[in-house]
């Protein structure tokens, strides 16, 4: 089976190809993901970064498509090709590196299935807690704060919107928390974020125990 990723314009599942190899400063590197989305008609590629755990998601971008311009009574016409095109960079998305993955689950640890830990969380700032979760699961546990916290729910797609300062929606919340017991329900499989959002003008100490 093809393998698939969504496109980064419009999140629509896209089959995909690899292309050449994209070289990293080190020397060596991974195929380039390429695809075109039948939905926006997005041309784009994912290749890696150039640290490690993270992937870039970029869109060909033309100034000027290509234009046919048709001349019936001549019986032929001209065309002006795309001029002004590049890449462009629109989506950047961290993955697992081969240590995570191989201490995933593990209390206290990036994307383990369960956190545990007392944390700081300065002034207008987040702390972000990813989970990988099957549908109806529920991602539970309970926080408590030194001062009033917001506890945010997001799938993958709202999330990259929050994190690309967009519009986004919230799943469920949970607000003004001093002390609370978190339950959310997960509607579809996949990555799926817990925020917690210091709305305070002093720094957050918090406690978070949170799991699948």
């Amino acid at each position: 089976m093809p393998e698939a990723d969504n496109c980064p314009v419009c999140n629509t599942p896209c089959e995909i190809e690899t292309g050449p190899v994209d070289k990293s400063l080190l020397g060596s590197g991974t195929e380039i993901v390429y695809a075109t989305c039948k939905t926006c008609k997005a041309r784009w590629r994912r290749k890696s970064g150039l640290f490690f755990g993270k992937l870039i998601y970029e869109k060909w971008a033309c100034r000027m498509p290509e234009i046919n311009i048709p001349f019936p009574l001549l019986g032929g016409g001209i065309k002006i090709h795309p001029r002004w095109c590049r890449w462009v960079k629109i989506k950047e998305k961290r993955v697992l590196t081969s240590f995570e993955r191989e201490i995933r689950g593990k209390p206290g640890l990036l994307h383990g299935k369960t956190y545990d830990e007392t944390i700081s969380i300065s002034p207008k700032k987040h702390a972000i807690y990813e989970f990988e979760a099957s549908r109806n699961s529920r991602v539970k546990g309970e926080i408590s704060s030194s001062l009033p916290i917001d506890a945010w729910f997001l799938d993958e797609k709202n999330f990259d919107k929050y994190d690309r300062k967009k519009s986004f929606e919230v799943e469920d919340e949970t607000n003004g928390i001093y002390q609370a017991k978190i339950d959310f329900v997960v509607k579809n499989d996949g990555s799926w974020f817990v925020i917690l959002v210091n709305i305070n003008k002093s720094e957050a100490k918090v406690k978070v125990y949170l799991h699948v």
